[in-house]
């Protein structure tokens, strides 16, 4: 990149900008054929109201490149320890400006705000591992993802349609509680629960007892994980499939691909494995140590971010 060149690394700071980010996040990270407006998809960190997480590299006034750093706190769900990480997402570079080092600037940038936010680790999800890896970033954590496909069912469990609006704060608890026991996860507020279950192609579904949510799972999120249950929770295994396996016959969908932390209790990859037609494993992220100390690394490994934090 010229050295002359002067950029300028900051928040939008109008409505207008805000406009122009998600113009150019849409055109880079999505079809085209997707018309709504991109920022809903991403409700905590593309609010037009607060922009103190997205950060644009302006060449002359014009967007170039666009990321996100959303700070986060990893909380260990037996000894209540926390730890302070940043998720890094919306990731792009204007295609007009692509090739000149922008990015790499911009990861810079918020290294050192990072670290004046004491954040550990920075977190993001990317296949463009070659990349990244250039900037420090490696594999950490591991998923493992099952092909559940339509088969037999018995009956069907009752599992139905939900929506964010209906649920109260008690559903959002449960729903949280009831997710798998792992040593580390994301803290994530009730509130900030609901509005990200409000994200466009959200699908969420419940079964209850009662009134107690006692299984559910969520399908999609916006322009991502189409086909894909990203985030769910169950008293054991075989009813989360046989759950699934009511709606696999109640939407008339041949396969979903469930995705599971790869450190979940073995009689829960058992069954899983027991039931799928197929398992991969992958890394669960891309993860990079700010500073020197790796407690934060090493905690992810350990624990899982699920679907609806990645950003």
């Amino acid at each position: 990149m010229d050295s002359k060149i002067i950029l300028d690394i900051s928040n939008p700071n109008s409505h207008g900008d805000c406009e122009i980010r998600d113009a150019m996040l849409a055109r880079s990270l999505r079809d085209s054929s997707v018309s709504r407006d991109f920022a809903r998809e991403y409700p905590l960190v593309l609010s037009r109201g607060d922009t103190a997480t997205s950060w644009c590299v302006y060449k002359y006034g014009t967007l170039v490149s666009h990321a996100n750093l959303w700070p986060r706190t990893l909380k260990h769900l037996s000894s209540k320890n926390t730890l302070p990480i940043g998720l890094i997402g919306n990731v792009a570079t204007h295609p007009d400006h692509r090739g000149q080092g922008y990015m790499s600037t911009l990861f810079e940038h918020l290294a050192k705000i990072a670290q004046r936010q004491n954040l550990q680790a920075l977190v993001l999800w990317s296949d463009m591992f070659p990349f990244y890896q250039t900037l420090g970033f490696s594999s950490i954590g591991r998923e493992t993802r099952f092909s559940v496909a339509k088969g037999d069912r018995s009956k069907a469990t009752g599992i139905t349609f939900g929506t964010a609006s209906t649920l109260t704060d008690l559903d959002l608890y449960t729903m949280l509680q009831s997710r798998p026991r792992l040593d580390w996860t994301l803290d994530r507020s009730l509130d900030e629960f609901r509005r990200l279950l409000s994200i466009p192609d959200t699908h969420i579904f419940i079964r209850r007892k009662g009134q107690k949510i006692v299984s559910w799972l969520l399908i999609g999120k916006g322009g991502d994980m189409r086909g894909v249950i990203h985030e769910w929770g169950s008293a054991s295994a075989d009813e989360l499939l046989n759950d699934i396996q009511s709606i696999l016959h109640d939407l008339e969908i041949n396969e979903l691909l469930l995705l599971a932390p790869a450190n979940l209790h073995q009689h829960w990859l058992s069954a899983f494995k027991s039931r799928a037609t197929s398992s991969t494993d992958h890394p669960m992220a891309l993860g990079k140590t700010v500073g020197t100390n790796n407690e934060s690394i090493l905690a992810l490994a350990r624990g899982f971010i699920w679907g609806l934090d990645s950003i």
